[in-house]
């Protein structure tokens, strides 16, 4: 069976374009795998090249022009993609642009898609995806704050945690409790703040895993309704819709795993003890591995790009599917990376680490399991929607 994408001249002759484009207007620095450690003047410029892609059409490039897509076909939109993967500029995403933009264009009023999607569609907005509280996280219907209705408008009381990322919100896309009379799952009300509202403190939250997050606070914030996306009830139809994607369900397309070129790299050039250390049986054992479970994971992403693309046929389980693999993938990655590097996977200083120090990263994100489902969450939904658990389910309403 034949997984890869075949392309047409057509397509080769727009990869040409791209390429070109890319080349002259990729900003020239390192973007840090971890967040929390770029520079200033990296996320500004990360910043400056989304907004670049947003005005070419290709940061959203097969949504439809009238929200501030691009408009392109599906075939243009996978070179872009997949030329995209080419470079070091993954970091200059929004999750706007993946999260709270599906939930807006399946849940949203004309009047909201046209107000919020331009901006976020052309990179010239960032928002915030604002769900896990400190007892609200894969048990995401425990959420405790609360949008008491007034009258007019809605005040907003909680607090949310592990939030946000480098790059500093226009928008936070809120999940509260608005009718807490009724039964869980239809009590919750989903709301697209400015950040900037008075009452709304965000304090930086140092984690290991890096990344940037933070903690918000809500004081007696107040909201119009018309920043409440889908009905006063309906918050956790309208996250389901976010979380399908989160999951891995939008699937994505991306031309090879970069972390396992440049190990190969480094593994067929470096030496052990003064011998080289292509050498060793045990550690080339590892590393084909590796680049198969690499490979495995590439193919679900493009399985479930391909699915969402074309809506050949509902997805199921397969975007759970895919975020399990990942997870279990980052913490085989970061043992191969520490059985290959030795000490200096665990060191960040490129003086004494290889490949600059940016894989010490890894070793600390493996163990942020918690993020988008945990993996015990992803099993139960792959359960739940194979009809293998005595609760069925069905995939929530996705672009």
């Amino acid at each position: 069976m034949d997984f890869e994408l075949h392309y047409s001249e057509g397509q080769e002759e727009f990869r040409k374009e791209v390429w070109t484009w890319l080349e002259a207007n990729v900003p020239r620095f390192d973007l840090s795998s971890d967040g929390a450690k770029q520079s200033m003047a990296a996320r500004q410029g990360a910043a400056d090249f989304r907004r670049k892609l947003g005005t070419k059409g290709w940061l959203a490039p097969n949504w439809p022009k009238e929200y501030g897509g691009g408009g392109l076909s599906l075939a243009e939109t996978i070179v872009i993609d997949e030329e995209l993967s080419q470079w070091d500029v993954a970091s200059t995403g929004d999750l706007g642009l993946s999260l709270g933009a599906p939930a807006i264009m399946v849940w949203g009023t004309e009047e909201q898609k046209k107000r919020f999607l331009p901006p976020i569609l052309k990179g010239e907005i960032t928002t915030w995806q604002c769900f896990t509280e400190p007892e609200a996280g894969s048990d995401l219907a425990s959420l405790k704050t609360r949008a008491e209705w007034n009258g007019s408008e809605y005040v907003i009381n909680g607090q949310k945690i592990f939030i946000g990322s480098p790059f500093p919100p226009d928008y936070i896309y809120t999940l509260a409790v608005t009718d807490p009379e009724a039964p869980r799952h239809r009590n919750i009300g989903a709301f697209i703040i400015p950040a900037k509202s008075p009452g709304v403190t965000i304090q930086p939250l140092k984690l290991i895993a890096g990344g940037g997050r933070n903690t918000i606070f809500y004081d007696n914030v107040r909201v119009s309704p018309d920043q409440l996306i889908g009905g006063k009830t309906d918050g956790w139809r309208v996250a389901q819709s976010t979380l399908e994607v989160e999951h891995g369900g939008g699937g994505r397309v991306v031309a090879r795993d970069q972390v396992v070129d440049d190990l190969l790299a480094y593994y067929k050039e470096a030496k052990r003890s003064g011998k080289p250390l292509s050498r060793d049986s045990h550690i080339k054992e590892r590393l084909v591995d590796l680049y198969i479970q690499s490979e495995i994971g590439r193919l679900f992403g493009l399985r479930g790009y391909w699915m969402r693309a074309t809506k050949t046929r509902l997805v199921g389980y397969e975007g759970s599917q895919n975020a399990l693999h990942g997870k279990k993938y980052f913490v085989n990655l970061a043992t191969i990376l520490l059985e290959v590097l030795g000490p200096t996977a665990l060191v960040d200083d490129p003086k004494w680490a290889p490949l600059k120090g940016n894989l010490e990263y890894y070793q600390r994100f493996a163990a942020c399991q918690h993020q988008g489902g945990t993996p015990e969450i992803q099993k139960v939904i792959i359960a739940r929607r194979m009809g293998v658990s005595r609760t069925r389910e069905t995939a929530a309403a996705m672009v």
